[in-house]
């Protein structure tokens, strides 16, 4: 990795900081659970923030890009390691960059090149016991894990062609945007559902792969002469989305990985801000000891191979858990097209295609 890619600057380290003796990093409500940390960023990272309808000036200190998405404005910014992830934010990679955002009790997010991602959750509540967390992805890579009964056990993860409903697992979404969205399982199974009413959702299981195409376009309706037989004419009906499920290729696996590590900040890139340094650390060991349960509940076989070994970060244990699927996979049939999940990054339009910068 280059240094440039993983250098911040003192201006960052002033303000996590500052941040820190705000309590910025120490929430207590039930929603801060839903809240990640950036712990880790390589290349060029960008937040979205205080999502608005109208754009207003900017007042004195509050200066700044801006970007259009969705009929709304958003504050955008070079993202840093402890940078917070909050309601409504959006985290986008550029290509060749990654991110990692960990979460209070270990889940996990590892964001691949050229991905961009939203996140929301449901108002905290006393009648919920657990929020609904949805992430939008709207292109790119996503590799993440949850745990079984934690904060985001009810995880929605939606594309504009499919919803995957996670529920404690080892997942790997790619998608393209309007090409259709890939689906491969590591551990643990998901619930995936084609974006159309008549659909039926199927479930898949570690060491397959689904693929949701998106749905055909409708028919045109020749015009006619008659307005009579114009309207007798039925409607064009549009073809419901097609699942294929199959087993996951040692070339896709190949390329989650690829997408998917990113290596640890050294001790020594955090020197100038100790507070931040605490920090990552705590989350990156919850993480391991998130993954370590994990494994040990859905691959005792693989838990039986990782235990009496000390891990600093979960990359070692992700990649073991790539390798272990690995060993059974088939090879991908020889001339066809490269599975999404296999290419390293997606189209550089994808983020002029979704975002509009307006400052």
């Amino acid at each position: 990795m280059r240094s440039s890619s993983r250098s911040i600057s003192a201006s960052f380290l002033l303000s996590a900081i500052a941040a820190l003796s705000l309590g910025v990093f120490c929430p207590s409500t039930r929603a801060s659970e839903q809240v990640g940390t950036i712990t880790q960023a390589e290349g060029s990272v960008k937040l979205f923030t205080d999502p608005a309808k109208k754009l207003h000036g900017d007042s004195e200190g509050d200066s700044g890009a801006r970007a259009l998405f969705e009929g709304e404005y958003y504050r955008v910014r070079d993202a840093k390691v402890g940078d917070r992830v909050q309601q409504g934010n959006i985290v986008r990679t550029a290509l060749g960059a990654k991110a990692r955002v960990v979460f209070e009790n270990g889940d996990q997010y590892n964001v691949g090149p050229g991905t961009a991602y939203r996140v929301f959750w449901n108002k905290d509540s006393k009648e919920a016991k657990q929020a609904n967390t949805k992430v939008e992805l709207m292109y790119g890579k996503l590799r993440g894990v949850v745990a079984k009964g934690g904060p985001r056990s009810r995880l929605t993860v939606k594309t504009k062609t499919a919803t995957m409903g996670v529920r404690g697992t080892d997942f790997f979404i790619a998608d393209g945007g309007d090409s259709g969205t890939e689906v491969s399982i590591l551990r643990g199974a998901v619930e995936v559902k084609p974006e159309n009413p008549k659909a039926k959702p199927i479930e898949v299981k570690a060491g397959f792969s689904a693929a949701v195409a998106p749905p055909a376009p409708p028919k045109a309706v020749p015009s006619e002469d008659s307005a009579e037989r114009e309207a007798a004419k039925p409607e064009p009906v549009a073809v419901a989305p097609v699942i294929e499920l199959r087993k996951t290729t040692q070339e896709e696996l190949v390329g989650i990985q690829k997408s998917s590590e990113i290596k640890a900040l050294k001790k020594e890139d955090l020197q100038a801000a100790p507070e931040v340094a605490k920090i990552v650390e705590k989350l990156e060991t919850k993480a391991v000891e998130t993954v370590i349960n994990d494994v040990k509940a859905a691959d005792p076989k693989l838990f039986a191979q990782l235990q009496g070994k000390q891990f600093t970060s979960t990359e070692e244990i992700n990649k073991a858990s790539v390798q272990n699927i690995f060993k059974e996979a088939p090879k991908a049939p020889e001339k066809r097209k490269p599975y999404k999940s296999e290419l390293e990054d997606l189209s550089g339009d994808a983020y002029q295609k979704y975002f509009k910068e307006v400052e």
